[in-house]
């Protein structure tokens, strides 16, 4: 199943190259969780003193059922170009997949539960 994309550019140029790269990403999220409803993507670049550079801001918001909803946001510094926007987002997707996987793991049961102290004397 495709999953629906929104992608917002803000101070951005829209290139075709970046968003392939996003579209590739977010079809791989399948991998990991296979019941995501939608994913948002939100690219912002801020303009900062010239010392600094422009930097990247990408947030990235993933819905799946029973109502949760992930959330990463991920941060660039380096000066503003192609090739560190294009690490930002897949550093971003990169948190996703873990978190999506983390979760697919807790909805299935298969995370680990603390055993308390009196459990253990008996």
């Amino acid at each position: 199943m495709r999953v629906p994309v929104e992608i917002t550019y803000r101070n951005v140029n829209k290139s075709d190259a970046i968003e392939k790269l996003i579209y590739e990403k977010v079809d791989k999220l399948n991998d990991f969780h296979d019941n995501i409803v939608s994913c948002r993507i939100s690219i912002d670049q801020h303009k900062e003193s010239k010392s600094s550079g422009n930097s990247y801001h990408l947030r990235i918001g993933v819905r799946v059922p029973p109502g949760k909803e992930l959330v990463v946001r991920q941060k660039s510094t380096e000066e503003g170009s192609n090739e560190s926007l294009r690490t930002v987002i897949t550093e971003a997707f990169k948190t996703m997949n873990r978190q999506l996987k983390k979760l697919k793991q807790k909805q299935r049961g298969m995370v680990k539960t603390r055993v308390e102290s009196d459990e253990l004397a008996k």
